[in-house]
């Protein structure tokens, strides 16, 4: 305790220095605390710096603002190690807290880890009621101590949004973990007839999806386009039906790419810097902020369709539909003439010659015009995937988060299961962060249209430009 403060400093002035023996990294660490709670927050070792010399009036070194930026988080969310520890207790409680989630935790003899798998109740219940048969996976490097590989299984709910369906974590991207993960999700979601997966040209994917269940494999290569200079030949040899969806035997509707995958990997782009199960919480807590918002997005909703996809593409269609002529060829065919590409429906089989019917399951312009024609409620018409009960359907289910480690009642078969981390080389220095570009991915150089100079635009031009002679 203080048992004298002597407020007046007698100290030779010539001995002052804005250096303080009692700044020690520790208490550095604990003034940032309440900094970095949020996984998502941006503070450098030069904004620590920066910092304790405005709160405290002393100044540090850049080694001290870095090992303190290191300490912080591990005083928040305790180390890797430990995080790998409580890591069967965490899933005990998911699945305890929200009914029907699946997790699974592999080790090897030595129990150290080795793949993870999770899908919360609620989105498996979404998907198989609520969503097109149409999941895009992909994989993202973690950023933690140990490293690995993050797995994705996304969906598209009717109103186009990223609907997160299963997350898995590996040591790398080969034949034995996407088995373990298409294993894991097969026995999630169960069998699901026309299931369409889309994926990079994944070599380990292609292997796995075609040995191991029977699902329809769908490889989407746009994504690898930009590094091939001969790109019909590449196109034309990894198979029409790969690519295409007027070649395929199943149906993607108007899913194209892995998008929703590389969206959710940009999402948790900070998450994936964190310990395994604090990791998991991230995509918990972004699942509960997720089916919450859209929850009420959708009971607020007005319209028949989802406002943003099925609503607004069958308006816009309305509006070509109103210039063209239906000519009536029987009761169920109909010729439509649209000054362009006529189109042929037959209602008898909803289809269209144009095929944008068939593959989207959402009236085409030409539908749209018999519709018209017939005074026929177009939206009776349109796939029950894009209808707003649907959505709200998608999302009716609550997610809640695990509570605090403090408030866990886990049994003791559970507690007694021993979780080492995996056996990785743990390279000494910073972690990567920043995602290496794909070769074809590199940034364009705009010039300025007024100086013509490189790296800035007009709104920032500083630069002199030369008056011009009129004559």
């Amino acid at each position: 305790m203080i048992v004298r403060c002597t407020t007046v400093h007698e100290c030779d002035l010539r001995l002052v220095s804005d250096k303080h023996r009692q700044a020690t990294v520790a208490l550095v660490a604990t003034s940032l605390k309440r900094k970095l709670k949020d996984s998502r927050t941006i503070y450098t070792p030069s904004d620590i710096m920066r910092d304790v010399k405005h709160s405290f009036g002393c100044n540090i070194h850049y080694s001290k603002a870095w090992k303190a930026r290191e300490l912080a988080p591990l005083s928040i969310r305790g180390s890797a190690e430990e995080a790998y520890y409580i890591l069967p207790a965490y899933c005990y409680e998911l699945e305890r807290m929200n009914p029907g989630t699946k997790t699974h935790i592999q080790t090897d003899e030595n129990n150290h880890f080795v793949y993870l798998f999770m899908a919360v109740g609620a989105c498996i219940r979404g998907f198989r009621s609520s969503m097109r048969p149409v999941i895009a996976v992909d994989a993202t490097h973690l950023k933690s101590k140990y490293k690995g590989v993050m797995f994705v299984a996304n969906a598209f709910d009717g109103n186009r949004n990223i609907y997160p369906l299963a997350f898995g974590i590996g040591d790398l991207e080969t034949d034995a973990s996407w088995h373990w993960f298409f294993t894991k999700l097969h026995e999630a979601i169960g069998e699901c007839p026309n299931l369409v997966i889309i994926s990079d040209r994944n070599v380990s994917i292609e292997n796995v999806l075609r040995n191991l269940i029977p699902l329809l494999n769908l490889i989407v290569i746009i994504s690898n386009i930009k590094r091939k200079e001969h790109v019909a030949q590449y196109l034309e040899e990894a198979g029409l039906h790969k690519w295409s969806r007027a070649h395929m035997d199943g149906r993607r509707y108007n899913v194209m790419t892995t998008n929703i995958a590389e969206s959710i990997n940009s999402v948790l782009r900070f998450a994936r810097m964190l310990p395994v199960v604090h990791l998991i919480g991230e995509i918990v807590n972004l699942l509960v902020k997720w089916f919450t918002e859209r929850r009420e997005l959708a009971l607020n909703c007005t319209t028949t369709l989802c406002p943003n996809f099925g609503e607004k593409k069958l308006r816009n269609r309305l509006e070509d539909a109103a210039r063209m002529n239906v000519v009536k060829l029987n009761n169920a065919q109909f010729n439509v003439l649209d000054g362009d590409k006529d189109g042929l429906v037959d209602l008898t089989n909803n289809s269209c010659s144009c095929r944008k019917f068939r593959l989207e399951q959402l009236p085409c312009k030409h539908v749209v015009a018999v519709c018209r024609f017939l005074k026929v409620n177009v939206y009776s018409k349109a796939s029950r995937y894009y209808t707003r009960k649907t959505w709200m359907d998608a999302y009716s289910d609550s997610i809640y988060p695990v509570e605090p480690h403090g408030m866990w009642d886990i049994p003791k078969d559970v507690r007694s299961r021993v979780v080492l981390p995996p056996v990785a080389r743990v390279m000494p220095g910073r972690r990567k962060k920043i995602r290496i570009p794909s070769q074809g991915e590199g940034t364009i150089r705009r010039k300025c249209s007024r100086c013509g100079s490189a790296g800035h635009n007009k709104s920032t031009c500083k630069n002199n430009i030369p008056l011009r002679n009129v004559s």
